[in-house]
């Protein structure tokens, strides 16, 4: 794994962990993906209430998406996502998150979380939001080579951009406001799983 501290802006920095998961991990989270591709439904055909809203009840995100603690209800033994995630609180990622930012004294204290796929294909994006929990983590997966443009993570308040590089984590307070560029893929790519995944896991306290 490495780190990336970023601090430049005092009053909203996070967390850039690159190589998250090792290739053999990154393997067997490519066939739980694949494996489960039919099950990734539109936004507001999910079923679940993880997606930000504007002041109209309209989704704000534009995607597919999977609800991983609905789909094993309770079984989550049987997800190799959900079994190597736990990378996130692991003693290096918590030692690089207290020297990022003083919220990291809540995201020790979390003790519940969930989480959830989104995939981002052609002319797809999430408009400026918040997540309603203590902290989030966005791991971003692709097919290498990139068969898309777009698709960086932007926060919105510092104006900060984060690149989308496959295998990287970013890990902030889930009140900063954020959005995602929208992600463009050429005819030829699309429907073939080749663009943006984005395995999101939130954190708070019960």
């Amino acid at each position: 794994m490495k780190f990336t501290i970023c601090d430049e802006d005092k009053v909203f920095p996070y967390l850039i962990v690159d190589n998250l998961y090792s290739k053999k991990e990154q393997k067997l989270i490519w066939e739980e993906l694949i494996f489960h591709k039919d099950n990734f439904k539109l936004d507001h055909k999910a079923g679940g209430e993880g997606v930000a809203r504007d002041e109209n009840n309209k989704p704000l995100a534009n995607s597919k998406r999977l609800y991983l603690d609905d789909l094993y209800n309770g079984n989550r033994q049987d997800s190799n996502i959900l079994n190597f995630y736990t990378k996130i609180i692991s003693s290096e990622v918590k030692e690089a998150y207290r020297q990022t930012t003083p919220s990291w004294r809540l995201f020790e204290i979390t003790n519940q979380d969930c989480s959830q796929v989104s995939y981002y294909e052609n002319q797809q994006d999430y408009k400026e939001h918040f997540d309603k929990f203590m902290h989030t983590a966005l791991v971003w997966f692709y097919k290498e080579p990139k068969r898309f443009t777009g698709g960086d993570l932007t926060f919105t308040q510092s104006k900060k951009i984060v690149e989308c590089k496959h295998n990287r984590m970013v890990l902030f307070p889930s009140y900063y406001l954020h959005a995602v560029d929208e992600v463009s893929t050429e005819y030829k790519y699309r429907n073939k799983g080749l663009g943006r995944y984005c395995l999101t896991h939130f954190y708070n306290k019960g």
